[in-house]
């Protein structure tokens, strides 16, 4: 089974939404309930949040897009593909809790650094979600 270009294009973009709005809602969140310093640059603005949703949906969807022409279960194959894919994004989340980063993000705190890791989350579940139809149907076998 495979998707048409023409109706990936329309679902990436409902997902890229949805994912923006939610992680922006968390963020807006975990500032409101945990002491996250200003100064860590990757929640102090939304900036960051906006630009690195974008680049994830964008990732997602040019992947996508190629196991789609290339997967006789497009789905079900890239479903495993965003898992791995979350699991190695929260590595340089973990590099932030250590003593390297420390300079270079001032702020850090293990609060803020798992904010992170509940938006790499949100904004998989979101975008596979959308790309995918949330249809179940290529994953028997």
């Amino acid at each position: 089974m495979t998707r048409e270009n023409n109706k990936i294009w329309p679902s990436a973009l409902k997902g890229l939404v949805v994912a923006i709005i939610a992680n922006l809602i968390v963020r807006y969140g975990a500032i409101a309930a945990f002491d996250i310093p200003p100064e860590f640059l990757p929640l102090g603005t939304p900036f960051p949040v906006i630009f690195f949703t974008t680049l994830g949906a964008l990732g997602a969807l040019g992947v996508f897009a190629r196991v789609c022409e290339h997967s006789e279960r497009p789905e079900y194959v890239f479903r495993w593909i965003a898992v791995v894919v979350l699991l190695l994004s929260f590595l340089p989340d973990l590099w932030l809790l250590g003593d390297g980063a420390a300079e270079m993000f001032p702020g850090a705190t293990t609060a803020g650094v798992g904010v992170l890791g509940v938006m790499h989350v949100v904004a998989a579940v979101v975008i596979v979600w959308a790309l995918t139809g949330g249809s179940s149907t290529s994953t028997t076998n």
